[in-house]
């Protein structure tokens, strides 16, 4: 039986923030890539259709799904090696028809939902307390690095890391951490990275090391930025995003085709429309009781921020080039419906956090 829920219980900043950060996207997208609009505006009805059913649930529900959930991305990540289609590099996909599907996305809600119930009863006073969220981490992160996908696997160490944070990481841990990161990635990390995955880090923070290979996209995402000036050159009038001269200007650089068009003014817009998104989520979790509540916002707020931090650095030459799309904003079913169901797992747990279910 489907419970009647007040339209009150729900938190409308984030609704309203949402669908205008999504409309910019949409607006946007219209001009870099008129052909996929019409898809766009198809994925975001189905997104917007997602989020409101998964509102016909109960916060029990959808919590006690979550091994469900991770247990499942396990076996779509491992069939997609198998049985999925090779895009741009990577065997990621499955193909049906007209549509592609992206089982990596799944697994990020699945972890949100996964670490978050096991975390909220239990303290990390110990790194033995790391274990457990541990071996949460590496299948999924593990499956995704052998597609390979690089900005997947690091958007879910994002959401790993987001968690804990906001679990409670005494400063002890977080120094030893950081001692075993920096040689791990040194020593372990980097030298098993595809050459091409490694020019395309030493290309990001250095475009001009190969300006008509690896640093072209950054290169010329930095001349359409540059060259919007302070008001932009028109909605449509983007020479860098009307001659082709922006690679990939639908999905991972559509910040520089708006950047480029609606100038400085319209660049900070969008940050500021995030930046109002975060400081929304992060107060949702503090308005949380449960601490459950409070780690599966924490793990939404660190998936979305990090994707958003690390898509626009990549446009801008202050991040490598890792594939991650801009949230709400870049071309993509995959994508786009996870951020929604993401978020709409925050309306969510936040409609129902004073319900003792």
């Amino acid at each position: 039986m489907v419970r009647r829920i007040s339209l009150l219980a729900y938190d409308w900043t984030l609704i309203v923030l949402v669908l205008a950060i999504n409309g910019v996207g949409l607006v946007t997208l219209r001009s870099a890539s008129p052909a996929e609009f019409g898809q766009q505006v198809f994925f975001s009805m189905a997104a917007i259709t997602g989020a409101v059913l998964l509102q016909l649930l109960s916060r029990r529900q959808i919590v006690s799904w979550a091994f469900l959930l991770y247990g499942l991305a396990i076996v779509l990540l491992g069939l997609v090696l198998v049985a999925g289609r090779e895009v741009n590099g990577a065997r990621a996909w499955f193909v049906l028809g007209p549509l592609r599907l992206q089982p990596s996305e799944l697994a990020k809600p699945a972890l949100i939902l996964t670490l978050a119930r096991w975390l909220a009863t239990r303290p990390l006073q110990s790194l033995l307390d790391y274990i457990v969220p541990g071996m949460l981490l590496l299948p999924l992160a593990g499956l995704i690095l052998i597609q390979p996908d690089l900005g997947g696997t690091l958007v879910l160490l994002a959401i790993w890391l987001g968690i804990l944070f906001v679990r409670g990481l005494p400063w002890k841990h977080i120094l030893v951490g950081l001692a075993l990161a920096i040689p791990t990635a040194y020593f372990v990390v980097w030298p098993n990275l595809k050459p091409y995955q490694q020019e395309r880090v030493l290309a990001g923070f250095d475009p001009s090391r190969d300006p008509l290979g690896s640093g072209f996209q950054v290169t010329q995402s930095k001349i359409a930025i540059g060259s919007g000036g302070l008001f932009g050159k028109g909605y449509g009038e983007g020479t860098q995003t009307q001659l082709g001269f922006v690679p990939e200007r639908q999905t991972d650089f559509i910040y520089s085709v708006l950047s480029e068009e609606w100038g400085f003014v319209g660049a900070v817009g969008l940050l500021g429309l995030y930046a109002l998104l975060f400081w929304r989520l992060a107060a949702m979790a503090l308005e949380c009781s449960r601490l459950e509540d409070r780690l599966i916002i924490a793990g939404v707020l660190a998936m979305i921020s990090f994707q958003v931090m690390v898509n626009i650095g990549v446009t801008l030459g202050l991040a490598p080039v890792t594939g991650l799309t801009l949230p709400l904003v870049s071309y993509g079913g995959s994508s786009l419906l996870t951020t929604y169901v993401a978020l709409g797992l925050v309306l969510l747990v936040h409609r129902d956090r004073y319900r003792e279910i």
